[in-house]
Order: C-alpha cells, then structure tokens, then sequence
C-alpha cells in the first residue's frame, strides 16, 4: 500500500501541472457562484468535459462549491439535513455572460470538511476520490484554503491508486490502472455511457498525465508484474461489488434530492434519469412540491421500472 506522505511532494507538483487559467464564461460563472452563496464559499473546484474539452458554446460548466457549513447556505431544515445525510446538494445556475451569451452551471455544494474527509479516502464509495483524481482546477483567495485542496486532489489519487492496486496482475502498462480503476468507478454510478469506453476516453485524453501518475505511484508495478495474494484481490474485488450494489441506488436518492435545490425542478430530474435509462415514471403535484420528501418513493419505483440496473 502506498503511503501518501511519502508521495506527496511530487504529487501536489502534477496536480499543479494541472490548473489551468479559466476562461471567461468559467470565471464568470464562479464569480456569480460566490455572489448567490456570499461569505459561504471557501474555494472551489472546477471539473468536468467544460475543463477537460474547453468552453464551447451552450457547454454545462461543472464545479465542486466548497463552503464553510451548510447552514450558511441552507439554514436549518430539511436541505441542510440532506446535504448533511447525503451530500453533495446540487444546484444549477444560469446567466448571461458579458458577451450577451447564456452560461450554464450546474454545482454541488459541499462542506469544507465533508469535501476534505471523502475526497482523501474516508468515504467508502468512490465518487469523490475516483472523480478529483482526474484533472480539476482549484478556485480560492485564501492561500490556506487553496495549499489544503490541492493536497486533498494529491490524497484523492493516492486513495484511488491504494483502491485499484490488488485488481492488478501481470504486466502492467502505464494507463491500465487508471483504465480499469475509473470504469470500476463508472460501473457504480448512474451514467448512460458505457464505463470501458468512457474511462478509455478519459485517460487517453490526459495520457501525459496519467503516465506521470503510474511512475509516481505504480513504480514497482510497472517494473515487476505483481502477483496480489488472494484474499487481498477477492477483498478489493469485493468492495467494487458492494460499491455497485449500493452506488446505483444511492444515485437515484442524490438524484431525487437534488430536485428541492435543483431550480430546473423535478421534471427536469425525471428527464435526465429517461434520458440514461429509457425509463418514464409518473409524478403527482404533491411529489412535485416535496421532491426531498417524495425521494425515497420516488427511488424505489424508478428501481423497480429498472432505471438504475
């Protein structure tokens, strides 16, 4: 197993070698973020196909909101309790840029020690640490702040290298463990491309990048084709298991949750769900002016239809 102490030095040089100068829909979308969510926001973390291809018009920019607690940004009741129970708490954003060009977001709240805590390696499901192992770019003023998220980037992959390592046998190329490692990942969420092909996409976009990784962290594995004792391997192969059996489900709660602070609304949930499934279910008025409460019906018939399988 990797310690990531002794890893760290030159893992937070790569995750540095990936910030990036944002352009200015980008920064124009996260200066509109900090202005809703003023005196919450901590930093943020932009991710996603808009960081990784470019701003193109129309695309969704896609960031991580980092705040202080959740009730700056909730108050008491049941959105803080939610984003507590399950977080993130997703939100979209919409506004005309200086250039008279519509801007779209979509963010997930999160607070700054949940964020800290999952992302390096305390949360069981890899969403977090499997998601900021790949490129992202870090957004904060306070130098603190910023030193402590590009370590959680850092931990984020020497978490995820720790997670894919007894997978491994035989002779191993520079971006297998990521290959693999990302469609594990992909095959415990709710996504409607096929996990291989998106995780080969993925690294092969950032193969540089990726091989970088392997001589940090799979040095020895690269050299001399390991040979994982077996209740090692049938443990880690038993985790993704349990991951994917847990994921899916949970996805359709994070979903449905997201539908009280989403403001396209439920609809706009339901479509996205039919757009990855294929499956249409009806919802009352009731539903539709208690989403968060409605969730967990919502969730089990939007199973039953096969909508998560």
């Amino acid at each position: 197993m990797i310690t990531p102490d002794a890893r760290l030095p030159a893992l937070r040089a790569l995750i540095l070698e990936d910030q990036i100068d944002l352009g200015e829909g980008a920064r124009e979308v996260a200066q509109a973020i900090c202005e809703r969510h003023k005196g919450a926001v901590r930093g943020l973390v932009f991710y996603g196909s808009a960081m990784r291809q470019g701003e193109v018009a129309d695309k969704m920019y896609d960031f991580y909101v980092i705040v202080d607690q959740y009730k700056s940004v909730y108050g008491s009741g049941l959105k803080r309790f939610g984003s507590w129970l399950l977080p993130p708490g997703v939100h979209y954003m919409q506004i005309t840029g200086a250039n008279g060009k519509r801007l779209r977001s979509k963010y997930s709240i999160v607070s700054e020690k949940a964020f800290q805590r999952r992302a390096r390696g305390g949360a069981f499901e890899s969403m977090l640490w499997a998601r900021f192992a790949q490129p992202s770019a870090v957004l904060s003023d306070n130098p603190e702040v910023r030193a402590q998220l590009l370590d959680t980037l850092a931990l984020a992959c020497a978490h995820f290298a720790n997670e894919i390592r007894p997978l491994l046998s035989g002779p191993v190329a520079p971006l297998m463990p990521w290959i693999r490692g990302l469609s594990e990942s992909y095959k415990t969420e709710l996504r409607p491309e096929r996990p291989d092909a998106r995780a080969s996409e993925i690294v092969a976009r950032f193969e540089g990048r990726y091989r970088k990784l392997s001589e940090i962290l799979f040095a020895s594995e690269l050299e001399i084709p390991p040979k994982p004792g077996r209740a090692r391997a049938f443990l880690c192969q038993g985790k993704w298991i349990l991951r994917r059996i847990i994921g899916k489900p949970v996805g359709a709660l994070r979903v449905l949750k997201a539908a009280a602070t989403f403001d396209a609304g439920l609809d706009y949930i339901l479509e996205k769900v039919e757009s990855h499934s294929g499956v249409r279910i009806s919802v009352t008025e009731a539903e539709r002016r208690r989403p968060l409460i409605h969730a967990p019906s919502l969730a089990w018939r939007l199973y039953r239809a096969g909508a998560f399988r």
